[in-house]
Order: C-alpha cells, then structure tokens, then sequence
C-alpha cells in the first residue's frame, strides 16, 4: 500500500440513485475524480439502463468514471468464489458478481479504496474496507454546497418514487430534509 489518495469505487446501487435526478457529475468534484469501477459493474449499468428505463445512465457513469477494471488471470477465482459466498440459492450467476468483482479487485491489489454501495449484504462482505452509500454522499456534497437542498430533495424523491426505502433515520421527507441544513 503507498500514500495513494483514496480511490472509491461505485457499484451500480448508487450510480442509479444519482442519476435518476441527473447528479452523476456532482460524484467527481465530490470524490475529487478519484473514482473507478468494474467491469462487472459498467455490465451490470448497461443491464440497469434497459431494465429501469434510465437512458444515459452508462454514458454519465463512462463520463465520470472512464475504462472500468478488469480483472487480471490470478483473481478470476477468488471473484467467482466470492460471488457464490455472497449469492443464495437460486440467485442468477450474474447476481453479485459486480460486488464481489470490485471487493476482490481492492482487497487483491492492496488498494487504498472505499466502496462505494448500498448493498447492505455487499457491506458486510466487504469488511473491513470502508464503505459508503447514496444517503451519506449525498448529505456531504450539500455540506459542501455541490448540490442545493432542492437537487438533494429531488434525489430523495426520485429514489421513493422509484420504490426505494429509505434509511429509518430519513424515511420521512421532512426527517431528510432537516438533515440537509
């Protein structure tokens, strides 16, 4: 390990949060354009785009993220192995695939990183590599005055509308809104 910046590298949960009110650019002064992801993961955004109706989702994320990873010959095993640990039963074999391939790049290559997720169940299998999600970016870039309350409220909005759940501590608008100032 060096004295590298920190990398983040985004899975696919909160490229699609920030992209349904179009603040995938706010990611990069935000994560001051240290930012990566997979392979998998450019896949799995392809995949997202067709099947959420979210066009231009693949074209914000190469925008802000540029050529994925991939993988070398020595970690294709530990990401398939990885990837079955992760998935139960029944899931598809592209199911997690993105996680795990991100997880195993970092952990193989010694990076200095943090993933970037919401998966819940990926989190815990990423320990102890940092992580964060959709919620926290989205509080510091207004902190940081890189979005106005109302594009954090149109994120929030988006993600409820979309069907998501909230984190408890903002499930309610105003609870998320009074966070922001």
């Amino acid at each position: 390990m060096t004295d590298a910046p920190f990398l983040f590298f985004h899975d696919t949960s909160v490229l699609v949060n920030f992209h349904r009110p179009g603040l995938i650019p706010v990611l990069g002064p935000l994560l001051r354009d240290n930012v990566r992801w997979t392979g998998s993961i450019r896949t799995e955004c392809a995949r997202k785009q067709h099947q959420l109706d979210l066009p231009g989702l693949v074209d914000a994320a190469d925008e802000l993220l540029g050529e994925p990873l991939y993988p070398e010959a020595g970690e294709h095993t530990a990401i398939r192995q990885l990837r079955r640990q992760m998935a139960p039963p029944g899931d598809h074999p592209q199911q997690h695939l993105g996680e795990a391939e991100s997880i195993t790049l970092i952990q193989k290559r010694m990076l200095r990183a943090v993933f970037v997720t919401d998966d819940r169940a990926a989190i815990g299998w990423a320990h102890p590599i940092e992580c964060v999600g959709t919620w926290k970016l989205i509080r510091l870039a207004r902190r940081l005055d890189l979005v106005t309350p109302s594009q954090a409220m149109r994120l929030w909005q988006a993600f409820v509308d979309a069907g998501g759940r909230p984190p408890h501590e903002i499930a309610t608008r105003a609870s998320f809104e009074g966070g922001l100032e």
